[in-house]
């Protein structure tokens, strides 16, 4: 899963099972549908499991699966409670802050779902390598690194704050217009070492009280620091282990601006050393080429850009384009009448890419679906409009295999919530 795991409740009255039901009838674009399962789910790529939404009012089996040649598999998990000791935005008072999560150990990682009778907003990510620590945010300004095989004073785990705020009151502006916001956790480097975050901690001593800077916390010996100032800046990723495996605490960020027509560009992409025997600290580590100011992430290898295109009599049309951030290698498309393209994910196999387009039909009203598009033959097929009766189709995720996992959710009953897995094949 992604380091930050996201999560949508919904409250019913009854556990379901999960019951797959075999090969069933093929969709567009020649995939074939051949799981259904009850609930939404989202696939995580580094442990290789179905992680499903919560959607009873009870922590029901099935929550973990595994996902292993279109089969599934049970997983234990246990409920851990937690409280943690929050720090109200406003008055600065330290309350304490109660959430319940369910997680299980799967290949030696933790991976977490929620229990929604006791839901209490947090985010939780994931230190890569470990199954017996993690971190929680709560409030945004409130970070903890929790560690299930020590003991501590708020029970059987220990709980270390994270993020410096012993001289937090004298940061504290109780006549301010602005709001404190401490530390927000913006991202855990993949190999669980580095926290990254951006805080206005320093206002008082700022021209602009809105200012935030960006700070990194190392987990392995607790040293913080600040990096720099971040506005006008996104953080994009971490630099690929992978590929570069000594690449440890390198992440990559980007300037946004606008230009004179009004449309948000891009500059480079940059990259950040925290730890760098070297002493250099950052550098170019992708150069944008103009005709690509309005890039977008797909993972920490690959970005894509869209350029409209006006041709004489011709239609307005969209292509894109798939960069390799280590390669340079470029992939060109056209994405044929998908006027606006959104959320691109690129399959494991890096066969085809699915997103959502929308396009404007003979009514003039615009039209959001899933679309797939191999990149080797530039064929496009279209699955399902957003107008299937009463699904909704909310989110998918690519599995092994060229697999497509699609979530539907129904906006009449909750009971009724599904997933559907196809087979993506463009013949």
């Amino acid at each position: 899963m992604k380091n930050k795991t996201k999560l949508r409740i919904f409250l019913v009255l009854a556990a379901v099972c999960v019951v797959f039901l075999g090969i069933l009838c093929g969709c567009a674009g020649g995939s074939g549908k051949i799981n259904e399962l009850k609930a939404a789910y989202s696939y995580d790529n580094n442990s290789g499991l179905l992680i499903k939404f919560p959607s009873e009012i009870e922590f029901a089996p099935n929550e973990l699966l595994t996902y292993e040649n279109n089969k599934t598999k049970n997983l234990d998990y246990k409920i851990l409670d937690l409280i943690l000791p929050g720090r109200d935005l406003y008055t600065g008072e330290i309350y304490d802050y109660k959430a319940t999560i369910g997680y299980a150990v799967y290949n030696n990682e933790l991976v977490f779902t929620e229990v929604p009778v006791f839901y209490a907003p947090c985010e939780i990510y994931v230190l890569r390598g470990r199954a017996d620590a993690f971190v929680i945010t709560i409030n945004t300004e409130n970070a903890f690194l929790i560690n299930l095989s020590d003991t501590g004073e708020y029970g059987e785990y220990s709980v270390k704050k994270l993020f410096d705020d012993k001289n937090i009151e004298n940061y504290w502006d109780k006549n301010s217009t602005s709001k404190l916001i401490y530390a927000k956790t913006i991202s855990v480097s993949p190999d669980g070492r580095y926290i990254l975050y951006v805080s206005n901690r320093d206002y008082i001593n700022s021209a602009n009280p809105a200012s935030l800077d960006i700070y990194y916390c190392d987990i392995q010996t607790g040293a913080e620091a600040k990096i720099m100032n971040f506005d006008g800046k996104e953080f994009l990723c971490w630099e690929n282990l992978d590929i570069n495996p000594g690449a440890s605490g390198n992440f990559l960020f980007r300037e946004a601006g606008y230009s004179l027509t009004g449309n948000k560009i891009y500059s480079d992409i940059r990259r950040y050393y925290i730890n760098n025997a070297n002493g250099t600290k950052e550098d170019i580590f992708f150069k944008i080429d103009e005709f690509y100011k309005s890039y977008e992430m797909i993972d920490d290898r690959y970005f894509y850009a869209t350029e409209a295109r006006i041709e004489e009599n011709a239609p307005k049309k969209t292509d894109i384009y798939i960069l390799d951030l280590y390669s340079g290698e470029i992939i060109e498309s056209s994405v044929g009448k998908y006027s606006t393209i959104w959320r691109v994910r690129l399959s494991e196999s890096k066969e085809y890419l699915a997103f959502f387009g929308s396009y404007i039909n003979v009514e003039g009203i615009a039209i959001p679906e899933i679309v797939t598009l191999h990149l080797e033959t530039r064929s496009i097929a279209p699955h399902y409009e957003q107008n299937e009766g009463v699904y909704f189709v909310g989110s998918f995720y690519w599995l092994p295999d060229n697999i497509l996992s699609v979530n539907f959710h129904n906006t009449t009953d909750a009971f009724n919530d599904l997933s559907r897995l196809h087979k993506i094949s463009h013949k």
